[in-house]
């Protein structure tokens, strides 16, 4: 890297060049040290926050005892994993099956969909929304198959013509794909009475409903899962990356008794397979981060994340300025800008401050602090973010 010009770093790695970037040294919470001796806040991650004492601690425990096994032997960390998990999830989900990341747990929703109805071809969703990077959640992203053999082939409606979604729902269908909330869409977005319809459709055609919690859960938006504030239950859950600490690969999808064994009946778990999956390691990681989010009050921490963001960063939005809205569900907050230049702008403003963001999507940028991220730290970056917003112009561009 070359501490003189940080933006070019992140410039150059958004265009997929290669760049002597930073070299990271060490991270806990949302302050990241790299080897040239600069400090960095993460606002990109979007995940627990590595270096918790109790979870490092509970991790590397793990670690000198077992940290892969043959699954001949009952696992201990996995009936724990599968209690909390049980513990998280709304009422009847307590199906849990842990995998290697949120889209390896939203291709197994998706087999579950499709084994429930073999002959079903298509999955419903939302356009644009990201689902991850394998075939069938890139696709939903895409709105369009990437290959005319896949086992489901995408149907997308635009976010803002999500009312359309429920109307679509019929007997060709095998699921409908939603995250409750995700940046440039707010959670109060898709009111009560869309999700009843929304419901009562995939009821009536026995569509399994799939909730994409891998942004959102656990505590992002305030509650132990996005799903408690919904008005209905899903289907499956699908949780991601967070759940492992920033620390180890693992994802999961949780579903209800009743489901599974319409596809699985009572035949051994790892009938679905994961070669990794399940393991000691990651099972003490997900036992551990659920037992910090229970007994630390993340949920709570993220609402006065949210009260902050609106105090500081609410002022910005105005319909004929640079930043046209602000959105804040617990720490899932985001700017519209009026332009993907200027969103893109405002990205690399943020790296001359050592704040790293994702990149944008179109005119969306994301601001994700993980979730054990310290107060102050909080503080410093929203105010990062709202100096570099500032400095911004209609439609500029300062690359």
């Amino acid at each position: 890297m070359r501490p003189a010009d940080p933006a070019q770093v992140v410039a150059m790695s958004m265009l997929g060049a290669a760049v002597d970037g930073p070299v990271v040294r060490r991270q806990v919470g949302a302050r990241l040290s790299a080897a040239d001796g600069t400090e960095w806040l993460d606002a990109a991650g979007g995940g627990f926050g590595p270096g918790h004492p109790a979870v490092t601690a509970r991790i590397a425990a793990q670690l000198r005892r077992v940290a892969l096994s043959s699954r001949v032997f009952v696992s201990r960390p996995l009936a724990e994993a599968v209690t909390a998990l049980d513990a998280l999830a709304p009422g009847p989900l307590t199906m849990s099956y842990l995998c290697n990341s949120g889209a390896e747990a939203l291709d197994a929703a998706l087999k579950l969909a499709k084994g429930s109805h073999p002959e079903r071809r298509r999955m419903l969703g939302l356009r644009g929304a990201d689902h991850g990077s394998l075939s069938h959640g890139l696709a939903l992203t895409l709105g369009s198959g990437l290959s005319a053999d896949a086992p489901l082939q995408p149907v997308g409606v635009p976010a803002d013509r999500a009312a359309e979604l429920a109307d679509l729902v019929d007997d060709s269908v095998a699921a409908v794909v939603l995250a409750p909330a995700a940046p440039g869409r707010a959670l109060a977005d898709l009111p009560p009475s869309w999700w009843h319809r929304l419901r009562a459709a995939c009821d009536a055609a026995d569509v399994l409903l799939v909730v994409d919690e891998r942004t959102t859960g656990p505590a992002r938006v305030g509650a132990g899962l996005a799903s408690d504030l919904l008005p209905v239950l899903p289907d499956a859950v699908v949780l991601g990356e967070t759940i492992g600490a920033d620390a180890v690969p693992v994802g999961c999808m949780i579903t209800t008794a009743a489901r599974y064994d319409r596809v699985y009946g009572r035949r051994n778990p790892t009938v679905q397979g994961s070669t990794f999956g399940a393991n000691p390691l990651s099972a003490a990681a997900v036992t551990a981060v659920l037992a910090v989010v229970r007994d630390e009050d993340l949920p709570a921490r993220q609402r006065a994340v949210a009260t902050e963001a609106v105090r500081t960063l609410g002022g910005l939005a105005d319909p004929h300025g640079p930043v046209r809205a602000v959105g804040a569900d617990g720490s899932l907050i985001w700017l519209r800008t009026d332009s993907a230049e200027t969103a893109a702008s405002l990205a690399l403003g943020l790296a001359r401050e050592r704040v790293l963001v994702r990149r944008p999507t179109g005119p969306v940028l994301a601001v994700l602090p993980p979730l054990t991220a310290d107060p102050p730290d909080v503080t410093t970056l929203l105010d990062r973010v709202a100096a570099a917003a500032g400095r911004l112009t209609p439609q500029a561009v300062t690359r």
